[in-house]
């Protein structure tokens, strides 16, 4: 396999787990570097490595849903056909099915090389005691997510849409700031352009409120990387679960405080760094969270206390 250098970046997530934990950050982004070659890293790295790659249950809901909302889109703009609902559950059924039985076996442990799309579910791997019913209503929300989709408007809103006008169906797109040098990444679930405007959409599929700054990083995405104009950026949140709709818009002085949060959370996350040019770390410069109620649902929970 080919070395590859651990270059920073940020995005929106990477932000978010360094406020959490700076403790799991490390494990994440420096301790686990390497690992995904079984046959060149050492014991701890290989193993910070799969858990990294483990999804809670709501997490793993949440992917369902993306995933086959995705599929969905893809198809039907690639050839205006819309698969059917019915199809659409049998598809994502299976899928769950086949996903639940690799992962019980623990099969991830067994794959070399990346296991970005390999289901690996932390109550598997931790064995709390779930009961079969609460895995079913996991089941039961995800087909109540693609329920809602369908009724949704955004069908319709696609439909005769040119190719050229949408611009991202789940893709995870590099770029660059104007106002600061790192790379940055952002993933927009569903954008597509009508005229001077652009239509950001994000699905969520869980209850609680969302945070506005990710939606801010969508818009600042589409303003300076995509180059449209503030009053004509709109992110629209489609809660698939609860089933309703809020549009977001944004001000001048809301893009501000983004940039500026962007700009502290860099500086806050490279400063930690042994070389900030060579983007290496040392894991005892990473304290631990003193929540222990993270700790508990952490996927590094196993190994992270056998550690410094």
């Amino acid at each position: 396999m080919a070395d590859f250098k651990n270059e920073f970046s940020w995005s929106y997530s990477r932000g978010g787990l360094f406020n959490e934990c700076k403790r799991e950050y490390y494990y994440n982004y420096y301790g686990s570097w390497g690992g995904w070659d079984k046959n060149k890293s050492d014991n701890v790295t290989r193993t910070l490595y799969v858990l990294k790659n483990l999804q809670n249950r709501w997490q793993w809901k949440g992917s369902a849903v993306h995933e086959e909302i995705e599929r969905i889109l893809k198809e039907f703009v690639s050839t205006g056909k819309l698969i059917p609902l019915d199809k659409s559950k049998t598809r994502v059924t299976e899928i769950m099915r086949n996903d639940f039985r690799s992962s019980r076996e623990g099969l991830y442990w067994n794959k070399n090389g990346s296991l970005r799309n390999e289901p690996a579910l932390f109550e598997h791997e931790y064995r709390p005691q779930i009961r079969d019913e609460i895995w079913k209503r996991n089941y039961d929300e995800v087909i109540l997510c693609l329920e809602n989709f369908y009724k949704s408007q955004v069908i319709e809103e696609i439909t005769g849409l040119p190719k050229e006008t949408v611009y991202s169906i789940e893709s995870m797109t590099g770029s660059y700031f104007s106002f600061n040098p790192e790379l940055y990444y952002v993933k927009l679930d569903l954008a597509y352009s009508i005229g001077d405007r652009i239509k950001i959409y994000d699905w969520k599929t869980g209850s609680g409120n969302s945070d506005e700054l990710q939606f801010l990083i969508y818009a600042l995405y589409a303003h300076e990387e995509l180059d449209f104009d503030l009053d004509k950026i709109t992110v629209t949140e489609l809660n698939l679960f609860e089933n309703y709709t809020k549009i977001h818009t944004f001000s001048p002085e809301q893009i501000d405080y983004a940039k500026e949060y962007i700009n502290k959370s860099i500086e806050d996350m490279k400063s930690y760094l042994i070389n900030t040019d060579e983007n290496t770390a040392n894991m005892t410069d990473f304290p631990r969270t003193e929540d222990r109620k993270i700790c508990e649902l952490c996927k590094f929970h196993k190994i992270c206390f056998d550690l410094e």
